[in-house]
């Protein structure tokens, strides 16, 4: 099999630490992706490697990527593609994301409440103190619980302490 040369130039090599380096394509002008200006950049290449391109020549021939500026709003709420039924604020109509154009205006817009995100959240220092109350409040109900000798005051005593084991509980 006779192999495939690139070009008639042979491209300069030199040896590294063990690791073999080749000038870039462009360091002979008038070759194939010549760009008017030459190329001293090495690059690592194989065992069987016969021409290389670098990586500046390389972004030079394909230009710079097409970056996007990121996550547009929509000005619709989170998750309103998932809902049986949407009536944004012009009076379009969506069932379940596909917009319905027969039944635009024919509904009032959906009201979306906040009150699911009104709960703060607990930092956790915030955590830890009530942590510690929750502590101190068991160990008291459970004291007043060994005291109690009345089967009303011991059953309040051990709903109590139910309550507050399943408070201690959420905080984990």
């Amino acid at each position: 099999m006779a192999k495939k040369q690139i070009d008639s130039h042979t491209y300069a090599t030199k040896i590294i630490n063990k690791h073999r380096y080749m000038i870039c394509r462009n360091s002979k002008p008038d070759g194939k992706y010549w760009q008017g200006s030459i190329c001293t950049e090495w690059t690592r290449v194989g065992v069987n490697t016969t021409a290389v391109l670098c990586n500046k020549c390389s972004l030079k021939l394909c230009g710079n990527p097409d970056i996007s500026t990121g996550y547009k709003s929509s000005g619709k709420p989170r998750g309103w593609q998932f809902m049986k039924e949407f009536v944004d604020a012009e009076g379009n109509v969506f069932h379940k994301g596909i917009e319905q154009p027969k039944l635009k205006n024919t509904l009032p817009p959906t009201d979306i409440s906040s009150d699911s995100n009104s709960k703060k959240r607990l930092t956790k220092q915030e955590k830890h103190e009530l942590r510690d109350q929750l502590l101190q409040q068991i160990l008291l109900t459970r004291g007043e619980l060994v005291k109690s000798t009345l089967k009303r005051d011991i059953n309040q005593g051990k709903t109590r302490l139910r309550k507050l084991e399943r408070q201690l509980k959420k905080l984990k």
